[in-house]
């Protein structure tokens, strides 16, 4: 879901590709990897321990877009000031995304999922 907001042809299948991920889909992003490989990562952890320990029931993986994004918005107080406002913006434009896959998933139409370029599968860049 991610990868599809932003514009990724191909997603990672380790916390180490990752990083290489992050650096060919968001060249100019640097300062904002630890965010978000952060906040993805503790929010598929949050849920997780819902399912698990709660009970709760996990419907789409747009919750787990939400709570990233609510917690990179948190976190863009930490930034510097320029940063500050991209990381916002950017966070408002995931959620745009993933809401506009949300309303389609809704009336039939859905998403293709994204695997691994076949070339680059032990090397998802």
């Amino acid at each position: 879901m991610i990868a599809t907001c932003l514009g990724a042809a191909n997603v990672p299948i380790s916390f180490d590709q990752s990083w290489k991920w992050c650096e060919r889909w968001l060249p100019n992003g640097k300062q904002f990897y630890v965010v978000g490989i952060a906040t993805t990562c503790w929010s598929i952890w949050k849920i997780r321990n819902k399912v698990c320990f709660d009970g709760k029931t996990f419907r789409n993986p747009i919750e787990i877009i939400c709570h990233a994004c609510a917690l990179m918005k948190y976190w863009a107080g930490l930034q510097k000031e320029g940063d500050k406002e991209v990381l916002i913006q950017g966070v408002e434009t995931m959620i745009k995304i993933a809401l506009q896959f949300a309303n389609e998933e809704a009336s039939g139409g859905g998403s293709p999922n994204l695997l691994p370029d076949s070339a680059d599968e032990g090397d998802a860049e």
